[in-house]
């Protein structure tokens, strides 16, 4: 069977992870062939998933057309090229990997290509929540589309309850298109001697030692929730974030007085032995969110989650079993949750095993690829 996927982004994050997971283990099955606009992606999609065959198409640039009027005509051009490429390369199946809906403008088309090329299966996953028609464009216009790319996919895919019934509701999806399938996520790869050296170093006197793990420095990841929040604890909790910084944020720390409290650790290649090394994992995300992996790749070694209650969010965590739930943008209250964390350590532990065990019953990569494989017909 040939399989062929397809997505459109300029930033990496955990929609292209799951991809990159997919098309991995989907090779060993079929014939894989993944494409994208983005000469960054590409690279980085072919060393995520080395057994598909990973190439660069539909980059007419229509990203970069000036104007409403333009951008249209670009992807009108743009339809017929897509249509008549897939006549060619003829999969069995197509799956689109679109970040959030309508999010990117390819992904909606490339269905509505994949039906015009007579592509037998076409399924489309949506990963954030979905914005309202009024947000982009006219509604008239949103609504059209929307009924084309509905007309057009089979299956579309969602990481959480939540996002399929915004989907929904938001851009009137038929229910009968909707199927929720849990992200899974490898077991994080701990160090005990590395565990230990970050310890050592971050929280050298036993402190609860709270972190966040960011790949991308946006601001509705919540960094400067996190940053406030750990300033309204007291000396007994340190903190530390991983990942690229965003613009203001070692200015914020300064301001609120941490330099000796927060690290900020920039981007590392590998993250398990911070997972491993951290009491709890703080997500205090404001917007955007999914499910986010951080949160089960944490949950693989046993640290539970302080999270925003936003999204798919709640799908992972049950307050107090699996961690913590707050109201997204409530740094008092993610303090507070912070500050009875430090004050008992054993229940701590207790929700980062229930932490361990969900991640174990529900969130396993082999769940999700063979759900997601049983949807091309196989």
């Amino acid at each position: 069977m040939r399989v062929l996927y397809l997505t459109d982004t300029r930033e990496i994050g955990g929609a292209e992870r799951y991809l990159a997971t997919l098309a991995q283990a989907a090779a060993h099955r079929h014939e894989v062939l993944v494409l994208a606009p983005q000469r960054e992606l590409v690279a980085w999609l072919a060393r995520g998933a080395p057994r598909a065959n990973v190439a660069r198409a539909f980059a007419e640039g229509y990203h970069d057309a000036p104007g409403p009027i333009r951008r249209a005509g670009a992807l009108a051009t743009l339809l017929g090229s897509m249509t008549r490429s897939l006549r060619t390369l003829a999969p069995d199946a197509i799956h689109v990997n679109n970040g959030g809906f309508p999010g990117s403008d390819l992904c909606r088309m490339a269905i509505v290509a994949a039906r015009l090329a007579g592509v037998q299966r076409r399924i489309m996953t949506v990963h954030s929540n979905p914005v309202a028609r009024a947000h982009r464009s006219d509604p008239r216009v949103q609504a059209v589309v929307d009924q084309m790319v509905w007309s057009s996919v089979h299956v579309v895919i969602s990481p959480s309850n939540a996002v399929a019934e915004g989907l929904r509701v938001r851009r009137l999806m038929p229910p009968a298109l909707g199927r929720t399938i849990y992200y899974g996520v490898a077991a994080a790869r701990a160090d005990p001697a590395g565990v230990a050296r970050l310890r050592e170093r971050l929280a050298a006197a036993g402190e609860l030692l709270v972190g966040m793990v960011c790949a991308r420095p946006v601001a509705e990841k919540g960094h400067d929730v996190f940053v406030d929040a750990l300033a309204a604890c007291g000396g007994g909790v340190r903190g530390a974030i991983v990942g690229p910084p965003p613009d203001g944020l070692a200015d914020r720390v300064r301001a609120a007085g941490l330099e000796q409290r927060l690290a900020i650790e920039g981007p590392r290649e590998n993250v398990g032995d911070y997972y491993a090394a951290f009491d709890v994992l703080a997500v205090p995300s404001t917007a955007g969110e999914c499910m986010p992996m951080v949160i089960l790749e944490a949950a693989s070694v046993g640290t539970p989650a302080f999270a925003s209650a936003l999204a798919g969010i709640p799908e992972a965590i049950a307050d107090g079993v699996e961690g913590r739930l707050f109201a997204a943008g409530d740094a008092t209250q993610l303090a507070s949750l912070i500050r009875a964390g430090a004050r008992d350590r054993e229940r701590m532990q207790a929700m980062g095993r229930a932490a361990r065990e969900r991640w174990l019953s529900a969130f396993q990569p082999e769940t999700m690829v063979n759900a997601t494989l049983a949807l091309y017909g196989t």
